[in-house]
């Protein structure tokens, strides 16, 4: 037991939840705060944190979404709900015994820094002191939009894709969806099925992946490939093949080229979008140039009359219970180490800030592995703290970001197999007394 530190987690969401059973399991005492009435984060629909809508699945299959010790039930499909996801984070909360040091319908209004810890101020206005604190609040919180705004005025409806919850906000409407990761091919596929006419419009040509190939899901599918080429471009060369064959190739539709490698951007996995552009359901289009009251112009010349926008531009990270002057920041975002801790202090963390092609479960629990063996060196200042906070000072890891696009949403991007060998490696490092 570590009676000297105490933990806040910020944030009920699943990386909240992984990280609280990770501390429990460490004898490392915590309390975790959440504004809404229960934990679930992105998945928990009825709260205004939920971003779900009737028809969602999981994008990534059950066989890795899952945490590796603690499985979903058999009888949930390859790619659950929803719903699903929501009953089994809760389910994982509850065994994990989360439940027993959760705060609901409490927020974190502020965070000071007072001696070695944090003086952290409640919703509630009550104040408590903490030796650590964990923000896992998500990155889904701040609606992004083009910057700067897209010319002239639209007269209809506007929304993002967070505010989408139910068909009826688009039922019978014309809509246009903007913008091409997975949130925004769900919408514009969801909308196929409710409204009048479906328009959606891409930056550029873009990779999509089927959902299942060889009756496996595809992660599985590509995963077990192994070894089977003698390089990573003769691997990808196939994956490209198979794709096109099953007919996943973009250009097959009419739609542009992609301008980067197919393992260069955060996988788009959709099954759907490519069908309902092949039967005239969604309607491809270019960027759009401006708007005059409910007809849209697009860089083509062409244009539409809709009476929905939907914004599907991703999402601005957002801090407001903490003072910006007191991270190092980086095109945007806080420049932390491994996307886990800042380099200028040594007892705040942030989880769950960083995006992998893979799924949840093991990246959760590495992550919060890592976290529950830096707090076991922090609160013993053993040799493996020290080393590990020269490292986070002058070191820079390889985490395969600069083979990403060069885009906001894969500022936080990194190569599955590099990041968790370099968390491993520091976990290790953390872990020696």
């Amino acid at each position: 037991m570590h009676e000297s530190v105490k933990v806040c987690i910020i944030g009920g969401g699943p990386l909240g939840i992984g990280l609280g059973r990770e501390l429990g399991e460490g004898g490392i005492d915590y309390d975790l705060y959440e504004a809404e009435s229960d934990l679930g984060g992105v998945w928990n629909g009825d709260a205004e944190c939920g971003r779900t809508y009737p028809s969602l699945h999981l994008i990534s299959p059950k066989f890795n979404t899952q945490v590796p010790d603690f499985p979903m039930p058999d009888s949930y499909p390859v790619y659950p709900n929803h719903r699903q996801m929501l009953d089994y984070m809760r389910d994982y909360a509850r065994k994990s015994g989360v439940y027993d040091h959760a705060v609901f319908n409490t927020a974190v209004s502020w965070l000071t820094p007072a001696g070695e810890g944090w003086d952290v101020e409640l919703s509630t206005g009550e104040r408590k002191h903490y030796s650590i604190v964990a923000v896992c609040n998500g990155a889904q919180r701040q609606p992004r939009y083009p910057d700067p705004p897209l010319p002239g005025r639209f007269t209809g409806e506007v929304m993002h894709s967070m505010h989408y919850k139910h068909p009826d906000q688009i039922r019978d409407k014309r809509v246009l969806v903007i913008g091409a990761g997975n949130s925004g091919c769900d919408i514009a596929v969801d909308a196929v099925h409710h409204s009048r006419a479906v328009h959606h419009s891409t930056r550029r040509g873009y990779h999509y992946y089927p959902k299942f190939i060889g009756g496996k899901a595809t992660p599985q599918w590509m995963l077990q490939l192994g070894n089977k080429f003698e390089t990573k471009e003769q691997t990808m060369a196939y994956i490209r093949q198979v794709f096109k064959l099953a007919g996943y190739d973009g250009e097959d539709y009419g739609l542009p080229k992609p301008d980067h490698p197919i393992d260069a951007a955060h996988p788009i996995m959709n099954s759907q979008i490519l069908y309902h552009i092949g039967h005239g359901d969604i309607v491809p289009k270019p960027d759009v140039r401006r708007f005059d009251g409910r007809t849209v112009h697009f860089a083509d010349g062409t244009s539409v009359e809709v009476d929905v926008v939907v914004y599907a531009t991703g999402y601005d990270r957002d801090f407001p219970f903490i003072d910006p002057a007191l991270l190092e920041w980086k095109n945007g975002i806080p420049d932390l180490f491994i996307h886990i801790v800042p380099r200028n202090l040594d007892n705040l963390f942030f989880f769950g800030f960083v995006n992998a092609a893979a799924g949840l479960g093991d990246g959760l629990r590495l992550q919060g592995q890592f976290v529950r063996s830096y707090i076991s060196a922090y609160a013993g200042k053993t040799s493996g703290y020290h080393r590990f906070i020269e490292a986070k000072k002058s070191q820079n890891p390889d985490l395969g970001q600069d083979y990403y696009l060069d885009s906001h949403r894969h500022l936080w991007e990194v190569d599955f197999w590099k990041f968790i060998k370099i968390a491993r490696a520091f976990r290790d490092m953390l872990d020696e007394r």
